[in-house]
């Protein structure tokens, strides 16, 4: 279809009791775009709005609870929508997510302090080592650790560590003597030597001089704070693989508590279009004239008391330009949806100009970056858009790159270039004929804007406004007079033949009916003003005709510049490679660097300049011709 769809205005009516029912209904009929009835009929009076602010806040910090919940456990959740989450209420989500986030905080605060034990123990160590060649009882050597050697019972070895718990520490017993002592090594931190001290004083701790025969302390010292960290990372494993069991566990309720707070919130985005009286709800919004039947027929099955009123856009009496847009096209030109939602929204009942962009962007791009091999490159860089799951844009986009790669790659085997290296052209090699390729640069130019002329003047016969088809600067005399100019220019400069008289009459005669067209207008409007503005006004608009389409169709030169410009960076590049290939086997290397790093930079750089370029060319010298915007993409209720 070159128009948007059809629309229709819809007004629904249903008791109270059935509201919900309703709004859930359109929600998953995904059809139904809402509007405030008041912005139409300013008539309507007895109508309350919902107060959703405070309902609206709870349910959006239930949202961001959930979140966190789901950030915490790792889950990639995907909404489960199906009857069961509507047995769900506030306060039963409310109370799982409570419950949940109960079970997870202690294996969380865990995993926290062995993480921190860590990181204190491997300091230790990092000193540890740092020291290893000088005893340990050398404690003017540190500034970090509280180093102590003495003898303690061995039954108070277990007091010790019990005592010590809370921070980090080594306790190394190193040597048995009799009467059930033992020489022990304790380390820990300076910042917990007032710790230290009370605990080896309460176990009755004897400092003892550091022995000796005892140089392998410090190596002993590391390898238990290395095992001591092997054992704490084994324990964060282990709270890893709870916190793993934890969310497979709640993972189908969590995915559906998700889906029950997005459709709660849903269903308050759509009460805040709806009105209320004492007894009933209404609803007002546009839908597809093709599902309106079926709308009105699932209403009316929801309940046995309600009221549908259709109206068309005309009988709704509003401008066009508030009357949402929807496309209908295939996925095979969705894309190109971009492209147009980048300029603006076309206006309800204008034409809608997607698939003409489509052709003519890629005929542009195409001729402007032709190489098989860098549109092979685009053609593989779409993939790896296109496998994006969640972000449609980026799917879109991925699209429009693979049909810029294929445009590339046919207008590269037409110019016979592959990274540069000529084969046999199938068309035109753009350094060989500069002239004929300004010319086809040219003649598209007068193409693209002889289209936009006619998308305007089958856009005012839809307006049925004849007056802008016929006197309109893109009208039907302006284009009568652009195209006979087009042919005098042909006759004159390039096939060097007599001008037919035809062509200046149809000039002289299109620019007199310009000249007249504030007479003709007040004539026909019986509208009069001065004579002076008037014939002013036409002689500025009569120049400003000559100059648009002018600077229009010069404009489309660029195409044959930057397809010349992309020919000659390939000059440009190949002339340095060769610069550098005599110098032996590393020139040879140095010669293949600079080849494949200007084809990066060509793809990068270029590639961008061109699709700029297309797009600007579109924008300003196509749209500029018919382009009728509107305010509003169609955007239906959904979950």
């Amino acid at each position: 279809m070159i128009t948007p769809s059809a629309m229709e205005f819809l007004t629904l009516v249903v008791l109270k009791d059935k509201a919900e029912d309703v709004a859930t209904h359109l929600l998953k009929l995904r059809i139904f775009h809402p509007v405030d009835i008041r912005s139409i009929e300013d008539r309507i009076k007895g109508l309350s709005v919902f107060q959703l602010d405070k309902e609206n806040t709870e349910w959006e910090a239930l949202q961001a609870k959930t979140a966190e919940i789901t950030r915490k456990l790792k889950l990639d959740l995907v909404p489960e929508y199906n009857e069961d989450i509507e047995a769900f209420s506030y306060a039963q989500t409310d109370v799982l997510l409570n419950n949940l986030d109960k079970d997870l905080a202690p294996l969380l605060t865990r995993k926290e302090e062995l993480q921190e034990e860590i990181k204190t123990e491997e300091s230790i160590l990092s000193h540890v080592k740092e020291y290893l060649p000088f005893p340990l009882e050398r404690k003017n050597l540190y500034s970090f650790l509280e180093v102590a050697t003495g003898r303690i019972e061995e039954t108070n070895i277990l007091v010790l560590e019990r005592s010590l718990k809370d921070i980090p520490h080594v306790i190394y017993p190193f040597k048995k003597e009799n009467e059930g002592s033992v020489l022990a090594l304790v380390i820990g931190l300076r910042r917990d030597r007032v710790i230290i001290e009370k605990v080896l004083n309460d176990v009755a701790w004897e400092n003892a001089d550091y022995p000796t025969e005892a140089d392998g302390l410090s190596k002993a010292a590391q390898k238990k704070l290395i095992l001591q960290i092997e054992e704490a990372k084994k324990k964060i494993k282990d709270v890893e693989n709870q916190i793993k069991d934890l969310g497979a566990a709640h993972r189908g309720s969590l995915s559906k508590v998700n889906a029950f707070i997005t459709l709660r919130k849903s269903l308050l985005e759509a009460r805040k279009y709806s009105y209320t009286t004492e007894k009933t709800v209404l609803f007002s919004g546009w839908v597809p004239r093709e599902d309106k039947l079926k709308l009105i027929n699932d209403i009316k099955s929801l309940t046995d008391i309600s009221y549908v009123e259709s109206r068309s856009p005309e009988e709704v009496e509003i401008p066009k330009e508030e009357i949402p847009v929807r496309f209908q096209h295939s996925p095979l030109i969705k894309p190109f949806e971009l492209l147009i939602a980048a300029y603006g929204v076309p206006r309800y009942g204008s034409i809608d100009p997607t698939i003409f962009v489509a052709i003519s962007f890629l005929i542009m791009f195409g001729a402007m970056f032709g190489d098989l091999g860098h549109g092979l490159v685009l053609v593989l860089a779409s993939f790896f858009l296109r496998r994006h799951k969640l972000n449609e844009n980026l799917k879109d986009a991925g699209a429009l790159i693979l049909y810029c790669g294929i445009s590339s790659s046919v207008f590269g085997i037409l110019y016979g270039s592959f990274f540069g290296f000529e084969f046999n052209s199938f068309w035109i090699k753009p350094m060989e004929d500069i002239m004929g390729f300004f010319k086809a640069s040219i003649f598209l130019g007068i193409a693209i804007i002889t289209l936009g002329i006619f998308l305007n003047v089958l856009n005012a016969i839809r307006d049925k406004d004849y007056m802008k088809a016929l006197f309109d600067k893109a009208g039907l005399i302006g284009g009568i007079i652009y195209w006979m100019g087009i042919g005098l220019v042909s006759k004159v400069f390039i096939s060097k033949t007599n001008i037919p008289a035809v062509y200046s009459y149809l000039i002289f005669g299109g620019l007199l009916v310009l000249f007249l067209y504030p007479l003709i207008e007040c004539i026909i409007k019986k509208r009069f003003r001065s004579l002076f503005d008037s014939f002013m006004e036409s002689l500025v608009n009569i120049l400003e005709i000559f100059m648009g389409y002018l600077a229009n169709t010069v404009s489309f030169i660029r195409v044959a510049a930057f397809a010349l410009a992309h020919a000659g960076l390939f000059l440009a590049i190949f002339a340095l490679s060769r610069a550098a290939h005599p110098q032996g086997s590393l020139g040879n290397i140095i010669s293949w660097v600079i080849i494949i790093t200007g084809n990066i930079i060509v793809v990068l750089l270029e590639g961008l300049v061109v699709s700029i370029q297309s797009l600007r060319l579109n924008y300003y010298e196509f749209f500029s011709k018919f382009f009728m915007s509107g305010k509003h993409m169609y955007k239906p209720l959904s979950v």
